[in-house]
C-alpha cells in the first residue's frame, strides 16, 4: 500500500510539472479565454494605490506599488455590455462601472463584483445608457439617457430616479453631473439643468434650466472648479457660471471636447486630440507627448497626470516622462478577419465601412502565439486579410494593394505599378479584400474592377482574371477547394452570389434553381470541409456543394441540410463558417455561434451572450487553432475564444497529451486527450483492467467529462489510457492520475 502511494505521488509530481510548463499557452478544454484590447481606453479612475482604465469590454488595473497589471472581463464577473463610465469611491473603497445597456457593476475592495440593473423592473423604452458617474455623500449619481439615478453605495440599491427633466416634462438625455455645496448641475442634450439638493427633485418643475444662446445645445461636460461652474460646448467653447451670471472664456473656442475633470487642485480639459490643465490661478497649459494621440479623459494625482488614450491605452508621467501601460492584449479593438496557421492566430481590424469607403485604420496585425499577443505594423493602412505562403507572409490593404514580407523582414509592396492589380477611383486606390493560399500560389481579390481575381505565383509573377458577371467585380472573400478551384464570395449589395473558377472553366452561382440553388444570393461566408464539400453561409441559412468539380455543369444545385425539421439556420444570416479537426461545422450568425456535426444535422453547442462569455451575438469571423482545438470568435464587440474538443489529426499518433494531468478533486471541467490518430478509439481503465470510460476522438482529440459509465466520478488513483485506430494498426498507452 505504501509503495503504491509513493508511486502515485511521484507520478503526480511529474505530470504536474508538465502541466505547469504548458499552462500559459493552453487553457483547459471546455473553457473560455478573453482577448480584450486595452489599447483604446475611454475612462480612468484612481483608487488606493491603483489606477483603473476602462476599455470597451474590460477593465485594466495598474498597481502603482509595483506597476503590475491585472484585468477584469466578463469571465471575471462583469455583467454589462459596452463600458460607458467609471468612478472610484474612496469612502467605501468600491469601483463603479456603468454600461451602455444600463447595468451597473460594483467592485468591492476584495475584487468581488456585484451587478445591478437600475431599470430591471422599469417600463422604460429607448436607450438605458449610463453616461457618467458622480459621487457625493455616499450616493452615486448616474447620468443616463433617460434621467438621473441615485444609487445608495452603503445599501447598494437605487434610492430614487429623476426622470423626464425637460422643460415640458419630456425625457432629457443627461450626459454628466457636478455639484456645488447645495446644488447639482447637469450637462444635458439641451443646455444646463440645475437643482437644489434640498428640494424635491422628482418634480421637474423644481429644476432651473439654462438653454439660451449657445447654451441651447448639447453640453459635453460640466465641472465645478475654483468656485466656478464650467460647461463645455462643442465648437463653441467653455462657459463659466458664477454669482448667477454666465460668461464665455476666451480660450479653446471652437474645440471639440471629450471631458472636464477636477482633481489635485487642477482641472483637466480633454479635447479630441489634446490635453490641457487649468490651475487655480487660471493658467492654461497644454500637455504634449507623442503618446498622447487620442485622449479621452485625464486625471491628476500626486502631481502626475493619468490619461486614458484611444490608441495608446493608459498614459502617465508618474515616473517622470510619459510611458504607456497596456496589459498583454491585441492592439485592434475590433477584429474583422481571422487567420489561423500553425500554432499562430492572426487578426486584422478591417479597412472599409459598410458603404465600402476606407476607414484609415493603422496597419496593425495582431499575432497570438503561446498564450500571448504581439503586434506587427505595416506601412499600409486598412488591413483586410493575412496569409502565410511558404517563406513569405502577406497582408492585404483596402486602398494600397498587397504587402509581401520575407523571412528576413524585407518588405515589398505590390500595387498597380508593379503587378496586375488594378486601381480605381480618385485618388487611385488598389482595394484588396481577401487572400487565399493554394498550390498554384496566392490568390488575391481586387475589389471594384473588371480583373477582380489575381494569382501571385511562387516566382513573383502575376496573372489576372476577369469574368462575365458584373457582380464578379466585387469579391469579398475567397476559398480554394480540394481541386484547386477558386470560390469568390461577392458583395450582396452588388448582386451577390458566388463566382467559381478553375482556370479553364467558370460559373456564376446564385439562388436560381439549376444555377446554384443557394438559399439566398446574399452570401456571407464560405468554407471547404475535410471531405471536400464547400459550405456556404447566406442570409437565409446554409447549403453545401457535394461535388465542387461538377458545379461548372448545367443544373448544379447546392444541398440544403435539414436540422430540426427545417432547412439549417434558415432564419439566420450566417456570417462565418469554420471546420474543426473532427470535420464539425462552427457557424457564426447575428444570433450567436452554433457547432454542428459533420453533416450539419446534429447540434453540439449554441453559444450566445446569455449562456456564454461571448461579447456580442454578432459574429464577424471564426478561426480554429487546428493543433489545440481552440476556436476564436471575432464578434462585433471584440475577440473571445473557446477550447473545444476536436483537433487536426493524422493517421498515426503524435505527441499525445493528457490535460490536465493529474486531475485534482476540485476540478469540474473536461479532460482532453490530444495528439491521437484520426478518429481513434479511446478507453480508460483502472489498473486492474476494469473499463471506466470509452469514446472516439474528434479528429485527433477525445474529451472525458470525468464520469465513468455509471455516471459517477471515479475514485482517487492511477488509471490507464488505451487508444488505437479503428483498424488496430496504430496504438497508444498512457496514464492519468486522479487525486484529492
Amino acid at each position: 500500500m505504501l509503495k503504491r502511494a509513493a508511486t502515485l505521488a511521484m507520478l503526480c509530481c511529474v505530470l504536474l510539472s508538465q502541466h505547469t510548463a504548458s499552462a500559459q499557452a493552453d487553457i483547459p478544454m471546455g473553457t473560455w479565454r478573453m482577448h480584450v484590447s486595452y489599447s483604446a481606453l475611454s475612462n480612468i479612475a484612481i483608487g488606493n494605490q491603483k489606477v483603473y482604465g476602462a476599455a470597451r469590454n474590460g477593465i485594466m488595473v495598474l498597481d502603482r506599488a509595483d506597476n503590475s497589471m491585472t484585468t477584469f472581463t466578463k469571465l471575471d464577473g462583469l455583467n454589462g455590455t459596452g463600458i460607458a463610465a467609471m468612478n472610484y469611491d474612496a469612502t467605501t473603497q468600491t469601483l463603479l462601472i456603468a454600461y451602455e445597456d444600463g447595468k451597473l457593476d460594483v467592485v468591492d475592495a476584495d475584487n468581488s463584483i456585484a451587478g445591478f440593473d437600475p431599470t430591471k423592473n422599469s417600463t422604460l423604452t429607448g436607450s438605458r445608457k449610463i453616461n457618467h458617474i458622480a459621487l457625493k455623500a455616499n450616493l452615486a449619481y448616474l447620468a443616463t439617457d433617460y434621467g438621473v439615478v441615485l444609487f445608495d453605495l452603503a445599501r447598494k440599491q437605487v434610492k430614487e430616479t429623476w426622470r423626464d427633466l425637460g422643460a415640458s416634462g419630456q425625457t432629457l438625455r443627461i450626459l454628466q453631473s457636478t455639484f456645488t455645496s447645495d446644488s447639482i448641475f447637469l450637462a444635458t442634450e439641451k443646455g444646463v439643468v440645475a437643482g437644489n439638493l434640498n428640494d424635491n427633485l422628482l418634480d421637474f418643475a423644481n429644476w432651473k434650466r439654462f438653454s439660451s444662446g449657445e447654451l441651447n445645445a448639447p453640453i459635453q461636460s460640466v465641472a465645478v472648479f475654483n468656485n466656478k461652474l464650467y460647461a463645455a460646448i462643442n465648437t463653441a467653447g467653455l462657459y463659466t457660471y458664477q454669482n448667477g451670471t454666465w460668461a464665455k472664456e476666451s480660450y479653446l473656442q471652437g474645440a471639440t471636447f471629450s471631458s472636464l475633470n477636477v482633481s489635485d487642485d487642477r482641472m483637466t480639459i480633454v479635447t479630441n486630440t489634446q490635453v490641457w490643465t487649468l490651475s487655480v490661478s487660471e493658467a492654461l497649459a497644454q500637455i504634449s507627448d507623442p503618446l498622447i494621440t487620442l485622449p479621452r479623459m485625464a486625471l491628476a494625482s500626486n502631481g502626475a497626470l493619468w490619461i486614458a488614450d484611444g490608441q495608446n491605452g493608459l498614459v502617465s508621467n508618474a515616473t517622470g516622462s510619459y510611458v504607456r501601460y497596456v496589459p498583454n492584449s491585441p492592439s485592434n479593438t475590433t477584429v474583422t478577419r481571422l487567420t489561423a496557421q500553425g500554432k499562430r492566430l492572426f487578426a486584422v481590424g478591417g479597412g472599409y465601412s459598410s458603404t465600402f469607403t476606407a476607414l484609415g485604420k493603422p496597419g496593425l496585425l495582431d499575432v497570438f502565439e503561446n498564450g500571448s499577443w504581439t503586434t506587427q505594423t505595416s506601412s499600409l493602412t486598412d488591413l483586410t486579410d493575412f496569409s502565410l505562403q511558404q517563406t513569405h507572409d502577406y497582408a492585404a490593404s483596402f486602398g494600397f494593394g498587397l504587402q509581401q514580407r520575407d523571412a528576413t523582414g524585407t518588405v515589398k509592396i505590390f500595387d498597380a505599378t508593379n503587378s496586375t492589380l488594378v486601381s480605381t477611383g480618385a485618388p487611385a486606390r488598389v482595394n484588396v479584400t481577401a487572400l487565399a493560399p493554394s498550390t498554384d500560389g496566392l490568390w488575391v481579390s481586387n475589389y471594384g474592377v473588371s480583373n477582380s481575381l489575381h494569382l501571385l505565383k511562387p516566382d513573383n509573377t502575376w496573372q489576372a482574371f476577369s469574368f462575365p458577371a458584373t457582380a464578379s467585380r466585387y469579391p469579398l472573400k475567397l476559398a480554394v477547394d480540394l481541386y484547386g478551384g477558386v470560390w469568390m464570395v461577392l458583395n450582396p449589395a452588388q448582386g451577390g452570389g458566388l463566382q467559381v473558377f478553375n482556370k479553364s472553366e467558370t460559373v456564376y452561382l446564385t439562388d436560381v434553381v439549376n444555377g446554384g440553388g443557394l438559399p439566398s444570393r446574399s452570401v456571407r461566408s464560405i468554407a471547404v470541409d475535410r471531405d471536400g464539400l464547400v459550405w456556404v453561409g447566406t442570409d437565409l441559412g446554409v447549403a453545401y456543394f457535394l461535388d465542387p468539380f461538377n458545379v461548372y455543369k448545367p443544373g448544379s444545385n447546392a444541398v440544403k441540410p435539414i436540422f430540426d425539421d427545417r432547412f439549417l439556420l434558415k432564419d439566420d444570416k450566417v456570417t462565418a463558417i469554420a471546420i474543426d479537426g473532427g470535420n464539425r461545422k462552427w457557424m457564426g450568425t447575428e444570433r450567436g455561434v452554433w457547432l454542428f456535426g459533420p453533416d450539419g444535422q446534429r447540434v453540439i453547442h449554441n453559444f450566445t451572450t446569455a449562456n456564454s462569455p461571448l461579447l456580442s451575438n454578432i459574429i464577424r469571423d471564426i478561426a480554429i487553432d487546428a493543433q489545440s482545438g481552440e476556436v476564436f470568435f471575432a464578434t462585433a464587440e471584440g475577440l473571445v475564444s473557446f477550447r473545444a474538443d476536436a483537433t487536426e489529426s493524422t493517421a498515426t499518433f503524435q505527441s499525445v497529451k493528457i490535460f490536465p494531468n493529474p486531475v485534482h478533486g476540485t476540478f469540474s471541467g473536461t479532460v482532453g486527450i490530444s495528439g491521437l490518430a484520426t478518429d481513434a478509439i479511446v478507453k480508460i481503465t483502472d489498473v486492474a483492467g476494469k473499463l471506466v470510460w470509452q469514446s472516439q476522438a474528434n479528429g485527433g482529440t477525445a474529451s472525458w467529462n470525468m464520469l465513468d459509465y455509471t455516471g459517477r466520478r471515479p475514485a482517487t488513483g492511477v488509471y490507464l489510457v488505451f487508444s488505437a485506430t479503428p483498424d488496430g494498426v496504430e496504438s497508444f498507452v498512457g496514464k492519468i492520475a486522479l487525486i484529492d
